[in-house]
């Protein structure tokens, strides 16, 4: 199956590269093709783009406009989707056109042809404020290693200590997971362009150690059949988010107990962004800038106290 994807990628990609199409404009179907054959398995996703193929498939990908694209956001915005979701829907389409720009000889994006979310701020988002006790989350712990699934440990304690993000610990392979060195490289990250480097504490490399290792494209949290299928957690999650007491915690939530326990372990807003994979310290600052400021304050006083 994997096989089969690429070479249809390849396919596709050697079609794009073509004069033919070069030399016409290409619809907006077929340049959102074109970006997921050319891009990681990161980048937005079909069934995220399906509304945007409703409004905007069969028309020509450089005469949509700013005020085009935007009046889809007001539409989901009023059509109650949340911040949040209406934001991923933004990035998305700036990574689309983000991408054709870059790679016009192969795209045949136009000379002077720009993003057109270029300079467009997103919706504010409200702050989701996440506080879980010590002994909830090593309840969980406990809890994962007994799970049905074998890997659910491991899965748990990646999310916790590297800050991952689902999609990418779904990208772990055994390919691009170096346990010798305690890291694992799983792509370029579509909203920042960047390579995404997780970063892999003892007790996880140790814990990774005990798993099969079929083959170097096998993903480290597969399913429990098939190698190279990632294991949807959610089913198990609700359970152990029971099981603790916190039904409304979101997987997601344990990237902001790590984000959390690094400030508060002494780690800037700078290492911490860099550990979380933001290019921009203003994030983590914006939302848990007060942690560290706390325990600047208690350095500042412990250093000066002598003088009150």
């Amino acid at each position: 199956m994997a096989n089969a994807q690429k070479l249809a990628h390849a396919d596709l990609l050697r079609v794009i590269d073509a004069p033919v199409l070069r030399a016409r404009s290409l619809t907006f179907r077929e340049l959102v093709d074109a970006y997921t054959a050319a891009r990681p398995p990161n980048g937005p996703r079909d069934c995220r783009l399906r509304k945007w193929f409703a409004v905007f498939g069969p028309r020509p990908a450089w005469e949509i406009t700013a005020e085009d694209v935007v009046a889809v956001l007001d539409a989901l915005t009023d059509a109650g989707y949340a911040p949040a979701t209406v934001n991923r829907e933004h990035t998305d389409i700036a990574a689309i056109y983000g991408w054709a720009i870059k790679f016009r000889r192969r795209t045949g994006a136009p000379e002077g042809f720009t993003n057109p979310l270029a300079g467009r701020s997103k919706l504010k988002e409200p702050m989701r404020r996440v506080h879980v006790a010590d002994e909830k989350v090593e309840r969980l712990l406990k809890l994962a290693k007994v799970s049905t699934y074998p890997r659910m440990y491991g899965l748990v304690l990646a999310a916790l200590t590297s800050g991952a993000r689902r999609n990418e610990l779904r990208r772990m392979t055994w390919g691009n997971t170096d346990l010798d060195r305690g890291v694992a490289q799983v792509g370029l990250d579509h909203k920042s362009g960047e390579w995404r480097t997780l970063l892999l504490v003892p007790a996880l490399v140790a814990e990774l150690r005990r798993y099969d290792k079929p083959d170097p494209q096998a993903l480290v949290f597969a399913r429990k059949r098939n190698a190279f299928e990632p294991y949807d957690e959610r089913r198990e999650w609700r359970r152990l988010r029971g099981e603790i007491g916190e039904p409304a915690l979101h997987w997601h939530d344990l990237r902001h107990i790590c984000t959390a326990r690094l400030l508060r372990s002494g780690a800037s807003l700078h290492v911490t962004s860099k550990v979380l994979g933001h290019t921009d310290a203003r994030m983590v600052s914006r939302r848990y800038g007060s942690l560290e400021t706390g325990d600047l304050l208690k350095a500042v006083t412990a250093a000066n106290g002598s003088l009150a």
